[in-house]
């Protein structure tokens, strides 16, 4: 609320200073006369103003998400150059303002036009407006609450306008030096704030892959829902994941800015500030590492007795393609060295994938562990052009299983759990599938999103049997050249988009007859402990890299379903190996289990009792806030393979 308090009450009283100068200027000269053609001036630009903020509200929310991204992150450069000019320029003419309007109205007069008189309240208030309109919007995109927001800056225009009318009146004098560097300065920690999302944004739409390792976590600070949170993400734009393009953006603007606005008045800013404080931005980028680091902790190192080997994804597909290693477990760090074309890299046993990283754009890095047994297997980089496949050859003696009674109740009750959720997902999506076959479109929409929970606790089960997940499961952008589109997706289309059944029929069946070819897979199939922890760290991967978008369920929008189901899934997945892991790392069984419990927390807020709204009503801070959450969790869960290591 603060942030749009100041910036509503800044605004507003330049706006008013300006009207309120005019207007008592004119009564001191006899002139009521011309005040009814300054207040229709004023009430234009105002009107002027709202259509144009309701514009582009509807515009934003018309757009898809990442043209969506892209409109905001163009919204908050046009904010960020808009406070920068307003406070150089207020700087410049604070002092002198007064008497440039009297003047100026005092012409008006003079040449007996009052349409100068409504110009000038015109264009001061629709550039104030204007000013405040676009500044708002990229505050509201940002909010956790834009409602409070909104609330804020009412709250702050009707100060404003208070202040105006005693200046009108008589009542009250400014001092407008020091009222512009106290609100200027808590305009700059505002602005900078809105750089770091600006940046944030620009990498969602696709402009901006640069700079996206994580910078700090400072998740032991801005923990949801204390004050701590409502000072540091609401009023200086915090946010408890950072990347290094954030980071950068917030301090280069942040610094320069505050030495401008809090610079003494009379004492001439000297043209080589900018140099003199880069010291200081060093500086605070060493304070805001040292303090991401305060709650962190150090990352695991990988596990006892495990091998690490290093893999790039270039244009070419892996690199190095083939690999010789010795039996037993094995962490592989997976970067991406900068490539657009691959962003996943599998190791595979026949058909079937042991293990896999998603979603690495350029600069990200990701791994997962392995205890490979005597022989060779399949490494893969989709999308590679001369390296797309590989080979990884495996030798020396066979590892014996994990002779950890807890592990292995762990894993015996993983594979209970899958089996049982494969069965589940048979009689939903047979329930599914009978309504689409009847032609009723409205029962089938029912059953659309209660289909898809057992499989999306499941997923990476599915993800490992080679094609079966992309017939199930596949999205209409993931469909290959010469193959054809099946699956829940689909049909969705054909449910939300058209509104009809018609044709359904036989992609109903055969996604009925996949799913009971995953369910019988799953009657004999064996795990590792590692395969365990791999699976539920996919499962969060899924949520905060790819489908917090939207994109998943784009026409039905039962996103927050699927999230649930994939949240719960890995939730339970650590609940079986919690026991082994409390008995070797108790504080970071600890840590987990409190991080899960704040995710589920705040998806029961978006779903009070599971009874979730369209994702298309949740808003850009909702996303924001449970993509930062979900990544919060996948931190520590990342060591959960190693911490279990024997």
């Amino acid at each position: 609320m603060l942030p749009s308090f100041v910036i509503g009450l800044r605004e507003g009283v330049e706006a008013a200073l300006i009207v309120g100068i005019i207007a008592s200027f004119l009564r001191q000269e006899g002139r009521r006369d011309a005040l009814r053609p300054m207040w229709l001036g004023v009430a234009a630009a105002i009107a002027i103003c709202v259509a144009i903020g309701v514009l582009l509200e509807i515009l934003d929310e018309e757009l898809p998400q990442r043209q969506q991204e892209g409109l905001e992150t163009v919204i908050g450069v046009a904010a960020i150059g808009i406070v920068t000019f307003m406070i150089v320029w207020m700087r410049r003419h604070a002092r002198g303002l007064s008497g440039h309007l009297r003047d100026s109205a005092r012409a008006a007069l003079v040449s007996g036009s009052t349409s100068a008189l409504v110009a000038m309240a015109f264009f001061a208030v629709i550039r104030e407006g204007l000013e405040t309109v676009v500044f708002l919007l990229a505050v509201f995109q940002g909010a956790d609450d834009p409602g409070t927001a909104g609330l804020g800056a009412l709250l702050g225009l009707a100060c404003a306008v208070a202040i105006g009318f005693l200046i009108y009146s008589g009542g009250v004098r400014l001092n407008l030096s020091r009222f512009f560097r106290v609100t200027g300065f808590v305009l700059v920690l505002v602005a900078a704030g809105l750089v770091a999302t600006t940046v944030h944004t620009a990498h969602e739409a696709g402009w901006l892959n640069a700079g996206q390792g994580q910078a700090l976590d400072l998740t032991w600070l801005v923990v949801p829902g204390s004050w701590t949170s409502a000072l540091l993400t609401g009023m200086l734009g915090w946010q408890p994941l950072p990347t290094y393009a954030e980071l950068i953006g917030y301090v280069v603007f942040l610094v320069p800015a505050a030495l401008y606005v809090l610079w003494p008045a009379g004492v001439k800013v000297p043209t080589r500030a900018p140099v003199a404080s880069g010291p200081i931005i060093l500086l605070l980028l060493l304070v805001l590492v040292v303090a991401g680091c305060g709650g962190g902790g150090k990352d695991a190192p990988s596990a006892a007795g495990a091998k690490t080997v290093e893999l790039k994804l270039t244009d070419a597909g892996c690199s190095p393609s083939a690999l010789k290693l010795d039996a037993g477990r094995t962490t592989f760090k997976v970067t991406n060295a900068g490539t657009g074309r691959v962003s996943e890299l599998e190791i595979l046993q026949g058909s079937r994938i042991l293990g896999e990283k998603e979603n690495l754009v350029a600069g990200l890095a990701g791994s997962f562990t392995l205890t490979l047994q005597p022989g060779d297997y399949a490494l893969s980089c989709p999308g590679g052009t001369t390296a797309a496949t590989g080979i990884v050859t495996v030798g020396g003696q066979a590892v014996a299983a994990s002779d950890d009674p807890e592990l292995e109740a762990a894993v015996t009750g993983y594979k209970r759990y899958v089996h049982t959720q494969a069965v589940e997902l048979v009689t939903q999506v047979r329930a599914f599938v009978a309504a689409v076959k009847a032609g009723d479109v409205e029962k089938a929409k029912s059953e659309f999103a209660a289909a898809r929970v057992p499989y999306e606790t499941i997923e990476p089960v599915a993800e490992s049997f080679g094609t079966l997940d992309p017939d199930i499961d596949a999205r209409v952008n993931d469909v290959q050249k010469g193959q054809s589109w099946t699956g829940f997706h689909r049909i969705e289309q054909a449910l939300w988009e058209k509104d009809s059944t018609t044709g359904m029929a036989p992609i109903a069946d055969k996604l009925l007859a996949d799913v009971q070819t995953l369910e019988a897979k799953t009657r004999t199939l064996d795990y590792q402990p590692d395969e365990l922890a791999n699976g539920a760290n996919g499962l969060l991967d899924e949520v905060a890299k790819s489908k917090i978008t939207g994109e998943e369920d784009r026409y039905s929008h039962t996103d927050l379903s699927d999230f649930l189901a994939n949240v719960s899934g890995s939730q339970t997945t650590f609940g079986l190996l919690a026991p082994a892991l409390k008995a070797k790392d108790p504080t970071l069984e600890a840590d987990i289990a409190a991080r899960f419990d704040a995710v589920q927390k705040e998806l029961a807020t978006l779903g009070p009792g599971g009874r979730f709204p369209s994702y298309a009503t949740v808003d850009d801070a909702e996303r924001r806030q449970l993509a930062q959450l979900v990544a919060a969790l996948a931190k520590p869960m990342a060591k959960l393979s190693d911490a279990l290591g024997q």
